[in-house]
Order: structure tokens, then sequence, then C-alpha cells
């Protein structure tokens, strides 16, 4: 997709040599992508601890068997 925008040049320049870029569609593609990605490493890090795995020895153990086809003793 072709579009038109102004940016900054000092910015633009800081963000080529950070991200050790060599033409403005690929420094802006490269930014696009860590902030994607930085936004997901956020909602994982939101998440964390707020899923209920309810995981008990007992559990474990079964879930273990099931995974190697064991049969519970």
């Amino acid at each position: 997709m072709k579009t038109t925008v102004e940016i900054d040049d000092d910015l633009l320049e800081r963000a080529k040599q950070a991200l050790s870029t060599g033409t403005i569609k690929q420094t802006v593609e490269r930014s696009l992508e860590a902030v994607v990605r930085r936004k997901a490493l956020e909602h994982l890090a939101a998440a964390a601890g707020k899923m209920d795995l309810d995981l008990t020895a007992a559990g474990l153990r079964v879930q273990r068997r099931k995974r190697l086809g064991r049969v519970p003793r």
C-alpha cells in the first residue's frame, strides 16, 4: 500500500540508525513490527497470573499419564 506521510527527518534518521535499516520503507516496517510485538508482550504480561490452572501433584500425574498413553493406577 502506498501512503504519503510527513515524518520528522531527525526522528526518521535516528530510527534508521537504531534499527540498522537502509530505507524509509524498512524503517517504517521494522518500527511497526516493534510496536505490534511490544503490545503483544504487554498483553501477555497483563494476563500472567490470571489463569486458574488448578495444578496439584495428583492432577499433574494424571495429565502426564494421559500424555504418555499410560493407564491410571
